[in-house]
């Protein structure tokens, strides 16, 4: 009877472990989704501020390098780099940048672009 009372213990050690073990699998891949969708959505946040702020330093003083340092003020305090911004009379155009916080996807040459995330927006210059 012991000999079956340890086989027993041993199966349901060994079910554990890979239980754990795909658990802890499922933890990363579930981390590192949810790490590019957070960078995604808060590139797209953030870029509607930068435009914002953009266009209300370019409708106050006129000076397109005033926008700018204004966009790159509230860039940096939402952790994004300004990639672009242009203005075409009517309109301003930022594009932001934000690099996804995650475990092993940056790390791998196949996955590394996904981990780079951008947004753009556009906001009318006069109201």
């Amino acid at each position: 009877m012991s000999t079956s009372h340890g086989q027993a213990g041993g199966i349901v050690t060994g079910w554990l472990l890979r239980l754990m073990l795909w658990l802890a699998v499922l933890a990363v891949v579930v981390f590192e989704i949810g790490a590019v969708v957070v960078a995604s959505v808060d590139a797209d946040s953030a870029a509607g501020e930068v435009a914002r702020a953009a266009v209300v330093a370019y409708r106050s003083s006129g000076s397109l390098a005033d926008a700018e340092t204004a966009a790159e003020a509230v860039a940096d305090g939402r952790s994004v780099e300004l990639i672009s911004m242009e203005e075409d009379g009517t309109t301003m155009a930022v594009e932001v940048g934000r690099d996804a916080g995650t475990l092993l996807l940056h790390r791998v040459a196949l996955t590394e672009d996904l981990t780079q995330r951008t947004a753009s927006r556009h906001v009318q210059i006069r109201s």
